[in-house]
């Protein structure tokens, strides 16, 4: 979970706080509070912020140099695009000393970069606002923590699972649950978890455009697992589309479960939701496990030696057979089955001669035992070419 900086807005009335610009970005999510006077100290920051300056380098530079004209703008200027660049979130002004006014070419530039600009007067002093919006996170963060390991428990140790975690949650009355699933390219932050959990939280959830109570995420190994309470389809849809253009997660592709509606069915979707990223097509980036037809049957098969020992004793016998010749009689006998064993047909889906196609057809009948114009025989074969696919041969 994260703070936003819409939620530390309403909740910080009494520092009389104004919102001047960046509107649109308000559903930013805040990692912590950044004092700065100096755009070049900005390089500190790791993303998710949210700044508060006073504009003493204004009053600095009148005192520093010959030049009497208002440094404001330039100091402003160079802050907030120094801040964008390093993902800050948002910036509060402490005006009423070093800047009076802020300019209107500022409010254009935030609006613009939909960066959130505020003013606090100066009577109210930054440091009680620092410890508030700080306290203020640290409670997200230990709530978060909290939601984060409970759902791990329900996916991964479900006798640990404590319903309690969800109370005072959005999850708490919720009556749908569901799971994307992320898989990252390997090699992203191997060495550095935290600094891709920093990267997800407040660069790339911010683009997805959620509200934290929307959802809790997690990572497991290479897969980023968010849990939500509604519909996946559409936020899933938002994230493969986002991930194209991000600098660190590019590459990624993105599945979805079906809907439960329980807490504790959710670690049958995760494992739902892997099993499709396995079917995802070359050059596309999302599938949905409810687009898998049959092969959500055989998910449901929880050992799977038995799928196994099926194609084995049906299409085994065909493993004598060189490589180069296995594959071309797997791919006749798949295009026959799916012509419903018309040798003409056939012939023109494997763009092959049709006295070729006869002859690997009596070879594969002679080696499987069978007879291949039996309908019934057809549709076990084709089973057993639907396991082999699920079970990546």
């Amino acid at each position: 979970m994260a703070i936003t900086v819409q939620s530390l807005y309403n909740s910080l009335n009494v520092y009389r706080l104004k919102l001047i610009a960046g509107a649109n970005g308000l559903q930013k999510h805040v990692s912590w509070v950044y004092y700065t006077e100096d755009p070049e100290s900005i390089e500190f920051i790791r993303g998710g912020e949210i700044e508060i300056t006073t504009g003493l380098n204004v009053e600095r530079h009148k005192h520093n140099t010959d030049d009497k004209s208002d440094f404001s703008l330039e100091f402003l200027t160079a802050l907030i695009k120094e801040s964008v660049d390093k993902n800050a979130s948002g910036l509060i002004v402490n005006t009423g000393k070093y800047i009076d006014v802020i300019p209107q070419k500022i409010i254009s530039l935030c609006d613009e970069l939909d960066f959130p600009l505020f003013t606090m007067p100066w009577e109210i002093h930054t440091i009680d606002v620092m410890q508030e919006i700080g306290n203020k996170i640290v409670n997200d963060n230990q709530k978060g923590q909290t939601l984060e390991q409970c759902f791990y428990d329900v996916l991964f140790h479900s006798k640990n699972f404590n319903s309690a975690y969800l109370e005072n949650t959005p999850f708490a009355n919720a009556s749908e649950f569901s799971i994307i699933l992320m898989k990252i390219p390997s090699g992203v932050f191997d060495d550095d978890k935290d600094q891709l959990k920093r990267h997800i939280e407040y660069s790339f959830n911010n683009k997805i455009g959620l509200n934290p109570s929307d959802f809790c995420w997690l990572i497991c190994d290479n897969l980023i697992v968010y849990i939500l309470h509604s519909d996946p389809y559409n936020i899933a849809k938002t994230i493969s589309q986002i991930v194209c253009n991000d600098r660190v997660l590019k590459g990624s592709i993105v599945s979805i479960s079906s809907i439960c509606h329980s807490p504790l069915e959710l670690a049958a979707e995760f494992e739902h939701a892997e099993v499709a990223l396995k079917f995802c097509k070359a050059g596309e980036n999302f599938i949905d496990y409810n687009s898998l037809g049959v092969f959500k049957l055989f998910a449901e098969v929880k050992n799977p030696s038995v799928l196994e020992n099926m194609y084995q004793e049906i299409l085994g016998p065909l493993d004598s057979l060189s490589p180069l010749k296995h594959q071309s009689y797997l791919e006749t006998l798949k295009f026959y089955v799916e012509q419903n064993g018309k040798i003409q047909k056939t012939a023109e889906e494997n763009s092959t001669h049709r006295n070729t196609i006869n002859y690997r057809i009596r070879k594969i009948s002679e080696l499987l035992k069978c007879d291949l114009q039996n309908g019934q025989v057809r549709y076990m074969i084709q089973t057993a070419l639907l396991i082999g696919e699920y079970l990546g041969k």
